[in-house]
């Protein structure tokens, strides 16, 4: 089976929206996104998803079949309304951790130029625990809007086509360094 429905529900109850025909590898943002906005939520609303079957917190960049989302599963949407706007707030009763944390990781890339003053620029990327310690698996196939954002910046900042295999073996390093704990990777060209 590669659709399910599922069903998505405000912390409160006082909302919820099912979405028939859920493709198992699209991912919990598109699906958050467009039930925000169906609800009338603003766009950008900080929001926690919970599995309510497990309980779990789910990463919105992960497919609904990485995340192991089932047929007639309910997504919890956690959030609360203040007097300006709509606040993010963590859930009492979940048994599961805090909200996950965000690490910073930076590639930092010098181009050198003949007689010019060498330019730095900076990627930075955030990381949740999961991808601290799978890094490749922020850039790959399911996920490939990083990798295509990466490619795009490194594009517009190299005076020259970087070639397929330079992008992979940037990819590569900049990974390897992410699972040592390494913070900045730099390069320079």
């Amino acid at each position: 089976m590669t659709e399910i429905v599922v069903t998505f529900q405000t912390k409160d109850g006082s909302a919820e929206k099912t979405l028939n025909d859920v493709l198992l590898d699209s991912t919990l943002k598109e699906a958050r996104e467009a039930v925000q906005m169906f609800l009338g939520l603003p766009e950008n609303t900080p929001c926690q998803l919970v599995l309510e079957r497990t309980n779990e917190v789910l990463m919105d960049n992960l497919t609904f079949r990485e995340a192991g989302v089932k047929q007639g599963d309910k997504i919890i949407l956690n959030y609360r309304r203040s007097h300006s706007g709509v606040v993010y707030v963590p859930s009492e009763t979940s048994t599961s951790a805090s909200p996950p944390s965000l690490v910073t990781y930076t590639f930092s890339l010098t181009i050198l130029s003949d007689g010019k003053q060498p330019k730095n620029y900076d990627y930075p990327i955030e990381l949740t625990d999961f991808y601290e310690s799978n890094p490749q698996r922020f850039f790959s196939d399911y996920n490939a809007q990083e990798r295509q954002n990466f490619i795009a910046w490194l594009q517009e900042i190299v005076p020259r086509a970087v070639q397929n295999f330079e992008i992979d073996k940037i990819l590569r390093d900049w990974c390897d360094d992410i699972s040592v704990g390494y913070r900045i990777t730099a390069l320079k060209i």
